[in-house]
């Protein structure tokens, strides 16, 4: 039997807020990934005799020959239509499991996405994956969405995942680190450009601290980050770096060819094809430089307004990435963290921008959120392309500090 814990966990105020919307999803998370099985759930699947599940089961559920753990054991082989999706879906994209055996008959992948929960020692953290279209929608278009709340919450014990310490840093100093990377991120008064620079600088001191094992100089690091932020000497190195939408543009460009080429729902290709009509790509092919500058140059023009509207919506989408993906300490130096954050929030204005550029109109609030959703389900958690990606600025000497200060 699956071990379930009640506890109070931490989360911004749009995670309170979350409930699936089932078939009037107009994405469907139960198409074009893998769905694994836990031992529990793969076990219950393989013995039961339900008559409408027992071909299905028998058919479509598979054991992971190379399993480790009790976590993975098995898995849903998805159907072979262009979506890629769920056999156990119904023809309302509704799930039989569900319907037929009970939401405690699911997996923890299945009844827990698009959650994702970190303890940090007694502390439970709670924070949604915004590949899934309403958590999008709640976490980019509401003011509030990142106030934080405390709310008791019951969960398998298998889903969470367990923070220790890393690298010789307790875990107090861990969790101190993450809420300063987020104040910063949070500052007033200071363009987002010039926070995530701030959150660079800070990421490179972390990593030379720990590559030198010099632990006992961490207090004295965040001391210092804090008065500088108050003082504003933060900002003072940073007066020197301006938006270069040329390079934002031409070294953006490789990752969205990545991600064209790349399996994705019909709902994610829509989005993606009017992003390519918009910065004029053409089977695939990105334009010429001076032509896909142009396009980039009348989408930033298009968007300018739409984002005016909802001025924290890159904001959020960058915290929520921060906090779900347990930033800076997610098995990656903080230094590389730091260029992978880069690489998708770039990925995710270039979106942005090229759909603005496809289209006379302004986008409205709810095709930015939609955009940065396909961000999301289409690049930025394909760990292939997130590869990649880090392969690309690591090949043209773009991973250097001061150059991904300008992909900024």
């Amino acid at each position: 039997m699956k071990k379930m814990i009640t506890d109070t966990m931490l989360m911004p105020t749009y995670v309170s807020r979350f409930s699936c919307i089932g078939g009037e999803c107009e994405d469907t998370c139960c198409a074009g990934w893998g769905i694994t099985l836990d031992k529990d759930t793969f076990l219950r699947y393989q013995s039961s005799f339900d008559s409408v599940l027992r071909p299905l089961f028998t058919q479509h559920v598979k054991r992971y020959s190379k399993s480790k753990s009790n976590e993975d054991y098995g898995h849903i082989e998805l159907g072979k239509d262009d979506c890629k999706s769920c056999p156990l879906l119904d023809e309302g994209k509704l799930c039989r499991i569900h319907e037929r055996l009970g939401e405690k008959a699911l997996s923890d992948t299945c009844s827990h996405y698009p959650r994702t929960v970190h303890r940090f020692g007694d502390l439970h953290q709670m924070t949604l994956d915004l590949s899934c279209p309403e958590a999008a929608r709640l976490a980019l278009l509401a003011e509030d969405a990142f106030d934080f709340v405390a709310e008791d919450r019951t969960i398998s014990q298998g889903f969470i995942t367990v923070v220790r310490p890393k690298e010789g840093i307790d875990l107090a100093t861990m969790e101190e680190v993450r809420s300063l990377i987020v104040q910063i991120l949070r500052s007033p008064d200071i363009t987002l450009s010039n926070r995530l620079r701030v959150v660079g600088q800070f990421c490179e001191r972390l990593d030379g601290l720990i590559r030198q094992r010099r632990f006992e100089d961490l207090p004295g690091l965040l001391g210092d980050m804090e008065q500088d932020l108050d003082s504003g000497a933060a900002m003072a190195p940073l007066a020197g770096f301006t938006a270069l939408p040329e390079v934002q543009a031409q070294v953006s460009a490789p990752f969205l060819m990545a991600g064209l080429k790349a399996f994705q729902s019909p709902h994610v290709r829509r989005v993606l094809e009017e992003v390519a009509q918009g910065l004029g790509f053409r089977e695939g092919l990105a334009p010429e430089g001076p032509a896909l500058v142009r396009a980039y140059e009348v989408g930033r023009a298009r968007l300018a307004p739409a984002l005016a509207a909802v001025p924290w919506l890159l904001e959020h989408f960058v915290l929520n990435e921060v906090l779900r993906d347990l930033f800076p300490w997610a098995g990656e130096s903080p230094k590389r963290q730091f260029a992978g954050l880069v690489i998708r929030h770039a990925t995710a204005r270039l979106l942005l921008v090229g759909r603005a550029a496809s289209r006379e109109g302004m986008l409205t609030p709810l095709q930015l959120a939609e955009t940065l959703q396909v961000a999301c389900r289409g690049f930025a958690h394909d760990r292939n392309l997130v590869r990649h990606s880090h392969q690309v600025l690591e090949e043209s000497g773009w991973d250097n500090l001061e150059r991904l200060y300008t992909l900024i």
